[in-house]
Order: C-alpha cells, then sequence, then structure tokens
C-alpha cells in the first residue's frame, strides 16, 4: 500500500495565513500607534498593554501555524506526524482505535478533529485531519482511509498490543 499524505487543504491553509497575518498587523498597529497616545499623559507606560497584546497574539500564532502546517503520512510502519515544532512516528501497533471528535469553542463554535488512541497514554489528535463540519467528504474520507490503514497494519487479534518503548527496566 503506498504512503498516503493527510493535510489541510492549500486554500484553507492560506486562509489561515491570511488570518494570521491580518490579526499581526493589526495588532502592530495598535501597539505602535493607539498604544502611545494612550498612556502619553499617564504615569505608567504602554508596556504593559503590549504586553497583554503579545500575551494574546504569540499562543494564537503558534496555534494557527501548528495547524496550518501540521500533516499526517500514513505509511505501513505507522502514522508520521509532523507539525511545525515536532516530528513524531506513531507505529500500527501502538494504535487501538482512530476516532472523529468534536471539540467546541468559547463562542459556540464546534470544529472536528481526528484523535488515535495508543495503548499507553492519552488519545493523539492527528494533525492535518482537522473540519469545521463532521459531514465534510474530504474530512471523512481521511477518517475512513487511516482506520483502513490501521486495521490492515494492525498486529493479529491474538497478538498483544504493545507500546513503542517496550518494557522499562527498573
Amino acid at each position: 500500500m503506498e504512503t498516503v499524505r493527510i493535510a489541510l487543504p492549500r486554500p484553507r491553509r492560506r486562509s489561515l495565513h491570511l488570518g494570521l497575518a491580518v490579526v499581526t498587523v493589526t495588532l502592530g498597529l495598535i501597539a505602535l500607534f493607539v498604544l502611545p497616545g494612550a498612556y502619553a499623559h499617564s504615569t505608567s507606560s504602554g508596556r504593559t498593554a503590549t504586553t497583554v497584546l503579545a500575551g494574546i497574539w504569540l499562543p494564537t500564532a503558534f496555534y494557527v501555524l501548528n495547524r496550518a502546517a501540521g500533516t499526517t503520512t500514513l505509511t505501513p510502519e505507522g502514522m508520521r506526524l509532523r507539525t511545525a515544532v515536532s516530528r513524531r512516528l506513531i507505529p500500527w501497533r501502538t494504535v487501538t482505535r482512530i476516532e472523529a471528535e468534536r471539540r467546541t469553542g468559547r463562542g459556540g463554535r464546534c470544529w472536528y478533529v481526528v484523535r488515535a488512541h495508543l495503548v499507553k497514554g492519552r488519545p493523539v489528535v492527528l494533525p492535518g485531519a482537522l473540519s469545521e463540519h463532521q459531514q465534510d467528504e474530504a474530512f471523512r474520507a481521511a477518517v475512513r482511509t487511516i482506520d483502513q490503514y490501521r486495521a490492515r497494519h494492525a498486529p493479529p487479534a491474538g497478538a498483544p498490543l504493545t507500546s513503542p518503548a517496550g518494557p522499562r527496566s527498573a
């Protein structure tokens, strides 16, 4: 079976990058022009407000870049997860199941991600498999493809599932 790459479509990645650029420019303009004028006649400087803006912007920028750059590559050995800051191989023998999970933000907006449940440890959200609608055909196809790979390359029914680290020595 060939290698399959799952990632956000190029137009969706571009829109995430564009949204990040707009937010960055807006916050930069506020920090450069609005905050100095607002704090010109006070005893405190605009550094506190600028620090707060940076504290909001940095995690948001990291999240958007990590989501936009993330991919999951399916191989016979396992899933290769790639984000902007990490690389990881999850062997098929360590995956117990694949599921689509609904997530909800503070404003009530929801989106769907794909999670791989591992033998040991918490579930792992797969980068590149993200949708705003569960009925999105590309998203559903990605979930089916990942599950088919897992079923095809998982150990036989009687074989024990193992963690990649193996037994630890005391």
